[in-house]
């Protein structure tokens, strides 16, 4: 009897548990989105809308990645092929730290230096280029 007394508390205690942790994810995921890019008025302010219609129209017409923390901002080119196989490769290689470095500085524009300098703003960059990258594999299944 006692046994189920503690099997039950046991599950009551981990159900609890997860359920903060849902919460959690739940605010990081509504705190994160503030950072998601949505209104292009700050980078048209800043770099004009004519210099990112051109950056646009450089890169084949591609979208450019615009990359918002606080108040800093940064526009990056659309990634080429070679460019994600040279990321895959720094992973393996460097690490993920290493390789977000290395593909934005490599589609970097034009921004504030301090998404790169700071540590916590480049926390930032680094999972929004994460999410970014992730987001331009293809979706596959075996039948």
């Amino acid at each position: 009897m006692k046994q189920s007394i503690n099997t039950d508390e046991n599950k009551a205690k981990l159900q609890d548990v997860f359920a903060k942790r849902k919460a959690k994810e739940k605010e990081k995921e509504a705190s994160s989105q503030k950072n998601e890019v949505k209104d292009r008025t700050p980078f048209i302010e800043r770099f004009g809308e004519e210099q990112l219609t051109n950056w646009k129209q450089q890169h084949g017409n591609r979208d450019l990645i615009y990359i918002k923390v606080d108040d800093n901002l940064a526009v990056l080119r659309p990634p080429m092929a070679e460019d994600l196989g040279d990321y895959l490769t720094a992973i393996g290689m460097n690490g993920m730290s290493k390789a977000v470095a290395m593909i934005v500085e490599n589609l970097w524009l034009d921004g504030d230096y301090a998404l790169i300098e700071d540590e916590d703003l480049f926390i930032a960059v680094f999972l929004q280029m994460n999410n970014i990258l992730e987001s331009k594999k293809g979706e596959f299944f075996r039948a």
